[in-house]
């Protein structure tokens, strides 16, 4: 099973370079392009030689200008936080066609952290920063993690690897 997760993350990788690298090619020959129509309308007969980006350097905005290749803290994998633009969601949770109950209230006045009762045991969760935008809360002691997304919330267990609820709504 772990080897299979560390294979689909290597090829999500792997895509993802390989998406920036084609990104940058054509961000660069459209330079290419507008510098040539620039230099054409402005009468010039000579061109300048256009420097043509890699996809080393596609990505500055993601490494500090400190040291070359560290990373932005922010996350674990090295990208920055992205804060959620939907609003936490709070209260009974019904999940799934089981109808699970699961209950999700967020501790003091901001989102940092939520105390989830499930199977009438409070556990408190506190956030950790992703670089998706979902609101992911983590209790490593319990082993519990909580991921929310505009649509759905689910609840996993990290120690027995099994995801214990899912498509968890606000109770009406």
């Amino acid at each position: 099973m772990k080897r299979q997760i560390f294979f689909l993350s290597g090829a999500v990788g792997l895509s993802c370079a390989l998406a920036l690298s084609a990104h940058a090619q054509t961000h660069a020959s459209k330079e290419k392009t507008a510098d040539a129509a620039t230099a054409a309308a402005h009468g010039a007969t000579k061109a300048e030689p256009t420097i043509v980006a890699t996809a080393a350097t596609a990505t500055p905005s993601l490494l500090t200008s400190d040291a070359p290749g560290a990373r932005v803290p922010g996350t674990e994998n090295g990208y920055p936080d992205v804060n959620p633009v939907f609003a936490l969601k709070s209260g009974r949770m019904i999940c799934g066609s089981r109808r699970v109950q699961m209950d999700v209230k967020i501790e003091g006045a901001n989102d940092q952290a939520v105390l989830l009762t499930w199977n009438r045991k409070n556990y408190i969760l506190k956030r950790k920063p992703t670089s998706t935008g979902a609101y992911h809360f983590d209790d490593a002691k319990a082993g519990f993690v909580l991921i929310q997304i505009p649509t759905k919330s689910m609840l996993f267990d990290k120690k027995n690897m099994t995801r214990l609820a899912d498509d968890c709504v606000p109770s009406p």
